[in-house]
């Protein structure tokens, strides 16, 4: 905590005041060096961009429990639109999170009108905010004023974002907590430069047989920077009075510098989440397994964050039935194959409509007049119940009580008499009517209807070996009678075979289909 009577420090350079900031590597680590490092450059920018790229919206819960977008919310201009005169949204959450992502926190003051009414967010510096205690009660000062006074602002006037924070107060930056991790990806990335900046030649010693006047020896030194350094660095070296060249540093290889770069480019990464392919890193990335990870992109390193700023959002500047949330839903989708197969999905059981689909898609909806509104489901589907003994209200008819024999066909053959209609249909289509393809055509219409005959009578639909021989049966009879059937016969064949199933299945016996069925 701050002492509100002493001008604010940030941590780093608080630690930079006291030799604190130096990595073991000997490189002075703050977050404006970090941002020299592209892989944390890179890491930084890609998080902020991408969360503040997606819609900030205020939904309003409806009492049915469904949620509506509020566009007409007093906030939305604010928080969707433009946070203040200077910014756009995308802008403002951008330096929020580009904040919090280096310094540990992202500060925004709420300017409010004379109502106490959010008018406007503010982005405060983080290096110049802190938390500070006044009288015991938690207050933020900020030095971002006219005059560079430390300004105490209440909390509830204050978006305080924290990253990683173990009071719940004070975050942990980041880069001050791994500066060995920064300082070394510097060190390896400025060792590099020099070395190439020397013409990819190592540094050595160069003696003389003799004792330099401090003349000549200043004269030498100009001399060899001139030549080694710069354009003249891969000109040859003309030594004179018997100078010698040896080399004493060790050689790139042997330091192994671009493992050593390759692995603080992964560690870096790790620390803020992110996928290496989002870095243009490809090496161990297949077609496969990208989507994958951009998936978990979006649920491991943007999700915590985006739930960060929404409860904040959601505690200081809303209230009531209204929240607000990221809009991560295009993020989260996969190619164009996977989304038509998971929208066909939805609609064939009924959660999307036509237009549901058009909107997702960000396209035009048809309207109510050509049937966008209207939800479908899979007309060949039966609800459980109606497979089951009693599903009317009343009992299961007892054996011999002169019950219809008939009522498994009566309740279930409707239902599949349109799988038989089908398969009669594609075996009278064929040229050649093969056992092979009359099985392979009734075999799963038979096995289903087998089952739900056997659920009506037994309440459970489980076949036994001596219920598979009798689908075996049928299917054989269904074959035998195959060859002679005609076009016009096709609605009666549908009938027959229907029967045929539930009647083997119900215990009377079947009958064998001639030609003229």
């Amino acid at each position: 905590m701050e002492d509100p009577a002493q001008p604010l420090m940030p941590p780093s350079a608080l630690f930079e005041s006291l030799g604190l900031g130096r990595s073991d590597a000997g490189i002075l680590m703050n977050e404006h060096q970090a941002m020299r490092i592209t892989t944390a450059q890179a890491c930084v920018r890609i998080i902020s961009e991408d969360l503040a790229s997606t819609g900030h919206e205020i939904l309003q819960k409806l009492p049915n429990g469904s949620f509506r977008v509020a566009e007409d919310h007093r906030l939305w201009p604010v928080i969707h639109d433009k946070p203040n005169e200077n910014m756009t949204a995308a802008v403002f959450w951008g330096a929020q999170l580009a904040s919090a992502l280096a310094w540990g926190q992202g500060y925004a003051w709420i300017k409010r009108d004379r109502a106490a009414r959010p008018v406007a967010l503010i982005p405060l510096a983080s290096q110049r905010t802190a938390p500070v205690k006044i009288n015991g009660k938690l207050m933020f000062a900020t030095t971002q004023t006219d005059t560079g006074q430390a300004l105490p602002i209440d909390p509830e006037n204050v978006l305080h974002f924290p990253g990683l924070t173990f009071d719940g107060i004070m975050p942990v930056s980041p880069i001050q907590a791994c500066k060995n991790a920064f300082g070394l990806a510097l060190a390896a990335e400025k060792f590099g430069a020099q070395f190439f900046g020397n013409g990819a030649r190592a540094t050595g010693v160069l003696s003389h047989p003799n004792t330099l006047e401090p003349e000549a020896y200043d004269n030498l030194k100009k001399s060899v920077k001139e030549w080694a350094t710069g354009e003249t660095a891969l000109r040859p070296i003309i030594l004179e009075e018997g100078m010698k060249w040896e080399q004493i540093t060790i050689n790139p290889n042997d330091a192994q510098f671009l493992a050593t770069r390759q692995f603080q480019r992964v560690e870096i990464a790790s620390l803020y989440r992110v996928p290496m392919h989002l870095l243009q890193d490809l090496q161990r990335a297949t077609n496969n397994n990208i989507e994958h990870q951009s998936l978990d992109y979006a649920r491991y390193c943007l999700r915590p964050w985006a739930v960060r700023i929404e409860q904040e959002v959601n505690c200081k500047l809303l209230s009531g039935p209204f929240t607000m949330e990221h809009n991560l839903n295009d993020m989260q989708r996969g190619d164009f194959a996977s989304q038509a197969s998971g929208f066909q999905t939805l609609r064939n059981i009924g959660v999307y409509s036509t237009d549901d689909i058009l909107r997702k898609l960000r396209e035009n909806p048809i309207g109510k007049e050509a049937g966008g509104e209207i939800r479908m489901v899979q007309g060949a589907m039966v609800p459980l119940e109606k497979l089951l003994p009693g599903a009317d209200g009343s009992e299961p008819a007892a054996a011999g009580g002169g019950a219809d024999e008939s009522q498994p066909f009566d309740r279930l053959g409707p239902a599949f008499r349109t799988l038989m209609r089908d398969a009669v249909g594609r075996v009278i289509n064929r040229s050649a009517r093969d056992g092979k393809s009359v099985r392979n055509a009734f075999r799963p219409a038979v096995l289903a209807a087998a089952q739900a005959s056997l659920a009506t009578r037994f309440g459970n639909s489980t076949m036994t070996e001596r219920d598979l021989q009798e689908v075996e049966g049928v299917l054989a009879k269904i074959e035998s009678g195959a060859p002679g059937w005609e076009r016009r016969q096709a609605s009666s064949l549908a009938d027959a075979l229907t029967a045929l199933v539930f009647e083997t299945f119900a215990g009377s016996g079947g009958f064998l289909l001639a030609p003229n069925t």
